[in-house]
């Protein structure tokens, strides 16, 4: 019972204790030049709340996003696998989770995501990213589902 109440303690002390308010259902909508198609996002707390597990689905496609903060580094670390098989590894400096400003490390290194806490019931994604020889930049606006119960 001590271990649970040590971990619980350790667990709510972390940075990533500060993104908990996302578990639930978000409806976003992401835009990239003409390119705008709105996607929902599910978020839930896994590994005794070490984990923040997010699950997009769009149409045609999804794909399952882990974040965890790595204290001893004080970094963030984001993993994305997509649901064709890819796979995008992020870092981030620092330890607000209200501001963090990835940068891809694998398998490129050229994408830039920031999230960005607007209020306890939206947040947005910024991203850059080059394509083609070209630079896109696209963002990310979401919000609290109606349907959701957190």
């Amino acid at each position: 019972m001590l271990a649970s109440l040590v971990l619980a303690a350790a667990t709510a002390a972390t940075p990533l204790a500060g993104l908990h308010y996302l578990v639930g259902s978000w409806d976003c909508t992401y835009q990239a030049g003409k390119m705008r198609f709105a996607y929902h996002a599910t978020y839930a707390s896994d590994i005794d709340g070490r984990i923040l597990r997010e699950i997009a689905s769009f149409a045609g496609g999804g794909d399952e996003e882990l974040v965890a903060y790595d204290a001893p580094h004080h970094r963030w670390t984001a993993v994305v696998l997509g649901d064709e098989g890819t796979e995008t590894v992020m870092r981030a400096s620092g330890s607000d989770p209200n501001h963090i400003a990835y940068r891809s490390v694998y398998p490129e290194t050229n994408l830039a995501v920031t999230f960005d806490r607007i209020s306890a019931k939206k947040y947005t994604l910024h991203g850059t990213f080059r394509s083609g020889g070209k630079t896109i930049n696209s963002v990310d606006t979401c919000s609290r589902s109606l349907s959701s119960r957190a």
